[in-house]
């Protein structure tokens, strides 16, 4: 049964005995508001930094657009868990995958989020893409007519509808199978998982193109599609480590996750923070290897160039470390993936640079220099309060609604005795 109040619900089949909350209700009213707050106060102080930074709105465009992407991430993660999961008939991930659902959900909410950035498209202005301006796609070829304000937005529109539309379709049906414990529900949800993934492969190397690598019109590279899905696996992972934390903190799925859950959690954590690092070196060395220069361009404005008169810029440096070399070390222990605390320690670690790598990406093609300045900082956190802020409301409100896990699956009974080899 979906699960609307604070009662206390059993973990497991009829004989284990166990019982614990699985709804977020008493706790929920003042973290929405609060949320809510904070969102709406932060995308008004947004607006007013770049108002005041004279510059046509591009200081506010750019910062919205890193804060943007990074929620993003974590919402496509979410969707690409989901679907993993039906994908492969998993049964230890039951008790997590409602949370990933919340997160997949909000793609609507993250539809309407877009739309200052697809407004500073049809403005015509260039003030976030250079070639979202009149008369830029003369002369231009495919690239010209790829890069239109029109065939953009629409391609933005499609993209997300695709990922709404499934995103919701999912957690509507898990929740639905919690009233009715339909196991058809699951078979339907297993079979359109194979070609939902590939739905979701195809729409986010598109939406990486566009709304990434398409701020530097010249630059290309065929592997930045598969550079931001990476990004996306480890912001989820990172994500569902701390709201599982959080739920425990709070009472929540005490019983139903284990050790062995945050293990395998952490597994999925170190494994994607290697594939980052594996995907960002071979997009570079290949472009390195090739010398072309509308491919080393970019580089060079990114701060990766012995050329330049200080060699590899400092962000970049700490990029390099902080994504990659140190929690690479830091995770690689089975201790530290079996330890609550450490893992919670490495998500918000990955989290940070999640988004230090979308302000890497996005940042230099402002001016071609990465600015640190206060007035953009405080752009950036802004930015960063305001969309967190919401995208947490809409999330907490799913919470208050639903059993934070699912209640009849055919697989619970998996899930609840799963254990590392």
């Amino acid at each position: 049964m979906r699960c609307r109040d604070n009662r206390k619900v059993q973990t497991g089949p009829e004989n284990s005995g166990k019982v614990e909350r699985l709804n977020l209700r008493e706790h929920a009213g003042g973290l929405y508001v609060g949320a809510q707050v904070v969102g709406i106060l932060g995308l008004v102080a947004a607006v007013l930094l770049g108002y005041f930074a004279g510059d046509d709105f591009r200081t506010f465009f750019h910062s919205y657009l890193i804060g943007f992407m990074f929620f993003l991430a974590i919402a496509l993660g979410g969707l690409f868990f989901v679907l993993l999961q039906h994908a492969t008939k998993a049964g230890w991930s039951v008790n997590i995958r409602r949370i990933a659902e919340w997160y997949a959900s909000s793609l609507p909410l993250m539809a309407a989020l877009s739309v200052p950035i697809l407004a500073a498209v049809l403005m015509g202005r260039g003030a976030l893409y250079p070639w979202a301006v009149d008369g830029w796609s003369v002369d231009r070829g495919f690239k010209g007519w790829w890069l239109s304000r029109g065939f953009f937005t629409g391609r933005a529109i499609f993209n997300f509808a695709v990922w709404s539309v499934i995103g919701v379709w999912y957690w509507n049906q898990s929740v639905k199978q919690d009233e009715s414990g339909d196991v058809a529900i699951t078979l339907r949800m297993q079979y359109r998982a194979p070609v939902c993934i590939i739905l979701f492969g195809l729409t986010l190397t598109c939406m990486a193109w566009d709304w990434l690598m398409s701020l530097d019109p010249i630059w290309y590279s065929t592997i930045f599609g598969v550079y931001y899905f990476a990004g996306c696996a480890l912001a989820i992972f990172s994500t569902l480590i701390l709201s599982v934390r959080f739920l425990q903190s709070r009472g929540l799925l005490l019983e139903s996750v284990t050790t062995e859950h945050f293990h395998d959690l952490g597994k999925f954590l170190f494994a994607f923070t290697f594939f980052w690092g594996y995907i960002a070196f071979s997009q570079f060395m290949l472009q390195w290897y090739g010398n072309i220069p509308d491919e080393t361009g970019w580089f060079m404005r990114h701060g990766a160039s012995t050329a330049a008169p200080n060699g590899f810029s400092p962000v970049l440096i700490i990029l390099l470390f902080g994504h990659l070399l140190v929690p690479f070390a830091g995770l690689l222990s089975r201790h530290v993936k079996r330890s609550r605390g450490g893992l919670a320690f490495w998500a918000v670690w990955m989290l940070v640079f999640c988004w230090f790598d979308m302000f890497w990406l996005i940042a230099p093609q402002y001016d071609g220099q990465l600015h640190l300045g206060p007035l953009y900082l405080a752009e950036h956190l802004s930015v960063l309060l305001g969309i967190g802020g919401i995208f947490v409301a809409f999330v907490v409100r799913r919470a208050s609604h639903d059993s934070v896990r699912a209640m009849r699956d055919p697989r619970l009974a998996d899930s609840l005795a799963f254990e590392n080899f």
